[in-house]
C-alpha cells in the first residue's frame, strides 16, 4: 500500500522532501570525506578513533568477563561453605536425636516405676 494516501493532502510532499534533503546531506558528507584531502584526513582520524574505541571496548569486555568469573568462583566457594555448615548442623541434630532416642526407654522405665509407687503404695498408719 502507498503510505502517502493515508497522509493529509498537504503533508504528502513533505515526506519526499525530507528524504531528498537527507540524501543530499549524506551524499555531500561522503563526497567530502572521500574526495578531498582534508576529508580523507578526517576519515582516517575517524577510523583510527573508531579502532581505538573498539579496542578499548574489547579490553573492557575482557575485564568484565574476568571479574564475572571471579565473582562466580567466589559465590561457588561461599555456597560450598554454606553447604558444609548445613551438613555439620544436620549431623549435630541427628546425633542429638539419637542421644534423646536412646534415653527414652530409661525415662519411660523411671516414669513407670514412679507410677507404680504412687498407685501401689501402702497407706500410712495414722498416729
Amino acid at each position: 500500500m502507498n503510505e502517502q494516501k493515508d497522509l493529509p493532502a498537504g503533508r504528502q510532499g513533505d515526506n519526499n522532501l525530507a528524504t531528498f534533503i537527507a540524501g543530499v546531506v549524506i551524499g555531500a558528507a561522503l563526497t567530502y570525506l572521500f574526495a578531498t584531502k582534508s576529508g580523507q584526513k578526517i576519515k582516517e582520524q575517524l577510523l583510527k578513533d573508531g579502532a581505538a574505541l573498539l579496542e578499548k571496548m574489547g579490553e573492557n569486555v575482557e575485564e568484565g568477563v574476568k571479574k564475572l568469573e571471579e565473582v562466580g568462583q567466589k559465590v561457588e566457594e561461599e555456597t560450598q561453605e554454606v553447604r558444609d555448615k548445613i551438613g555439620e548442623g544436620a549431623r549435630e541434630v541427628q546425633s542429638k536425636i539419637e542421644e534423646t532416642t536412646a534415653e527414652i526407654p530409661a525415662q519411660v522405665a523411671e516414669i513407670q516405676k514412679k507410677g507404680r509407687r504412687f498407685f501401689f503404695r501402702r497407706p500410712r498408719a495414722e498416729s
